[in-house]
C-alpha cells in the first residue's frame, strides 16, 4: 500500500476489526489487499486468534500461517491491568507482559500494545502511579533485553487526555516503553488529538489510525477520512517529529472490516502523499 513518495512510511493493519476471523482468514484478506504487514490478537476475548494463555504450539502455528500468506506479524495487541492493588496480582500481571514480550520474538514482531489498565472512573493517585511506573518498568526492562518496544494505547480512563498519558510516561525509565497514539481514541473521549499529541510527541512509538463521527447524538468509530478529524495538522506534527514507527489502520467494524480496511489505507496513504507533496514544493520555493 506504500507509494514511491513516501515509501519510508511503514503501513501495517490492526487486528481488532478482524477478531472474529480466524487466523488463516484475516491473513488471507490482508494480504490480498496488498498489506504486508499485521498485528495478532493475544487476549482472553479473541479467541479465534490468540488467549492470553495461548501455548507455543499455539504461536507456532500462528508463524506458520504467516508464512504461508506472504505477511509479517509486528505487533501483539495485547491485554493487561497495570492498576491491580494486591502485589501478587501485580506481579502476575507484569509476568503476562513478560509472556507476550516471549510471544512477539517467536513471531518477529517488535511491537507489544499494552494497556495502563483500571476504569474509566478511576483517579490517578500517587499510589497508584507508583505501582503504574513499578510495573512498566519491569516489564519494559525485559522487553528491551529481548529488542522489543511496549506500546501503551490511550484508551480513557487514566489515558483520556495527553496530559495524563505524560504524566505517566514522565515516570516510565526504561526506553522500551513508549506511547501508541491513537487520535480518534482522544477524540472519542471529547479531547482534542492534536493536542493531546503534543503532550505525549517525545513517547509515540506506534500508532492506530481510524475516525469517528457523530450519529444520533453521540459518537462512534469509523474508517480513516470518512468521520470528523481535521488531519493533516496531526500528520504533519507527527511526521515532523521525525517518527519512525508503523502506521497502522484500525478499522473496528467487523460486518464489513474489509471494506473499511482497504478504504482507510487509500484515504491515509494519499493524505501522507499531499503532506509530502506540499513539504517538497514548499522547500523548493
Amino acid at each position: 500500500m506504500s507509494d514511491t513518495n513516501n515509501k519510508q512510511q511503514k503501513f501495517a493493519c490492526a487486528a481488532w476489526g478482524f477478531r472474529k476471523l480466524e487466523i488463516p482468514e484475516y491473513f488471507r484478506i490482508v494480504a490480498n489487499l496488498g498489506i504486508e504487514s499485521v498485528e495478532v490478537n493475544v487476549d482472553r476475548r479473541t479467541p479465534k486468534h490468540l488467549l492470553d494463555s495461548c501455548s507455543d504450539e499455539a504461536v507456532n502455528q500462528v508463524a506458520h500461517w504467516a508464512d504461508e500468506f506472504g505477511v509479517h506479524v509486528i505487533c501483539i495487541a495485547a491485554d493487561n491491568d497495570f492498576t491491580v492493588v494486591d502485589a501478587s496480582d501485580l506481579e502476575e500481571q507484569i509476568q503476562k507482559v513478560k509472556r507476550y514480550v516471549d510471544i512477539a520474538k517467536r513471531l518477529g514482531a517488535k511491537v507489544v500494545r499494552v494497556f495502563t489498565g483500571g476504569n474509566a472512573n478511576e483517579n490517578l493517585s500517587s499510589e497508584l502511579l507508583k505501582r503504574l511506573h513499578y510495573a512498566f518498568n519491569c516489564a519494559g526492562s525485559y522487553a528491551e533485553e529481548h529488542e522489543i518496544k511496549l506500546a501503551i494505547e490511550n484508551h480513557g480512563g487514566l489515558t483520556v487526555n495527553g496530559q495524563l498519558t505524560a504524566k505517566i510516561m514522565e515516570g516510565i525509565k526504561s526506553p522500551a516503553v513508549g506511547v501508541n497514539f491513537d487520535p480518534a481514541n482522544f477524540l472519542k473521549e471529547g479531547v482534542d488529538p492534536l493536542i493531546a499529541l503534543r503532550y505525549v510527541l517525545p513517547w509515540v512509538n506506534y500508532s492506530h489510525w481510524k475516525d469517528v463521527r457523530w450519529n444520533n447524538g453521540g459518537t462512534e468509530y469509523c474508517a480513516f477520512g470518512e468521520g470528523e478529524i481535521f488531519w493533516k495538522p496531526i500528520l504533519q506534527e507527527l511526521l515532523n517529529s521525525g517518527y519512525q514507527g508503523y502506521w497502522t489502520v484500525e478499522y473496528e467494524t467487523i460486518e464489513d472490516v474489509e471494506r473499511g480496511t482497504k478504504n482507510s489505507f487509500v484515504c491515509l496513504n494519499k493524505m501522507l502523499q499531499e503532506i509530502f507533496s506540499d513539504t517538497s514544493t514548499a522547500w523548493r520555493k
